[in-house]
């Protein structure tokens, strides 16, 4: 304890620490994201922890020199500011993907992290870093097994102008499931005959989406699906 007290302490060997401490939590939540060939890596997470410390430093440091000021004003700005950075890491494409949510809340989540370790509560910025892996690893796990269960199954198909829609219709009919929604792509098929479609298909019950996949892929006049996650790609 006398050892975080110390640290909580404002003097050169805190800052120091609180530094070091920031540098390894953004590194470590980078790297997680690079493994898994997201753009913003070890040194953009690096980098937004060890600034959103150093703002907090020195919003501790003009506290001692400018007793009148706002202790909370730097880090209130950190906190709404990487906000804008994060939006730059959410792509939506052609297929409706929507990807980065994960990464923009994960550099988010890493500023706050810096604020914390940056503003000397060293044991609030540890356990904030331990849940995130928590977060990152096992719920995201539990999170992809429970999305390929979801009785809604979203898909782009490339099928066939001729016969494709109606032995969808038929499938969905036998299996007792209902087509939601579905929508006509302007991107050519790859074939020039097929038209593309993206749908969305209630299940009513929960089903292994590879299951269906595999059964569509067997169907005369679908020539190309595949899922298509509509919330969050990791």
């Amino acid at each position: 304890m006398r050892i975080i007290d110390y640290i909580q302490e404002f003097n050169i060997v805190s800052v120091i620490i609180r530094m070091m401490l920031s540098t390894l939590a953004g590194a470590v939540i980078g790297l997680e994201r690079r493994m898994h060939g997201k753009s913003a890596g070890v040194k953009t997470f690096s980098l937004v922890c060890l600034g959103a410390s150093l703002v907090m430093i020195i919003n501790e440091y003009l506290m001692y020199e400018y007793p009148s000021g706002d202790v909370a004003r730097l880090g209130a700005q950190v906190i709404s500011g990487v906000g804008f950075l994060g939006v730059g890491t959410i792509i939506i494409t052609g297929r409706n993907y929507v990807k980065g949510l994960t990464t923009a809340a994960s550099l988010w989540t890493t500023a706050c992290l810096g604020i914390a370790f940056g503003s000397g509560f060293i044991v609030a910025g540890l356990i904030a870093v331990f849940f995130v892996f928590i977060i990152m690893t096992v719920l995201s796990g539990i999170g992809r097994r429970a999305d390929a269960y979801t009785p809604y199954i979203h898909l782009y198909l490339e099928v066939s102008k001729d016969s494709g829609l109606e032995t969808l219709h038929d499938y969905v009919q036998e299996n007792d499931f209902r087509i939601t929604s579905i929508d006509k792509q302007q991107k050519l098929a790859l074939n020039d005959k097929d038209i593309s479609l993206l749908i969305e298909i209630d299940m009513h019950k929960r089903i292994n989406h590879a299951q269906i996949i595999e059964a569509l892929g067997k169907i005369e006049g679908i020539h190309y699906l595949e899922e298509v996650k509509l919330h969050i790609i990791l």
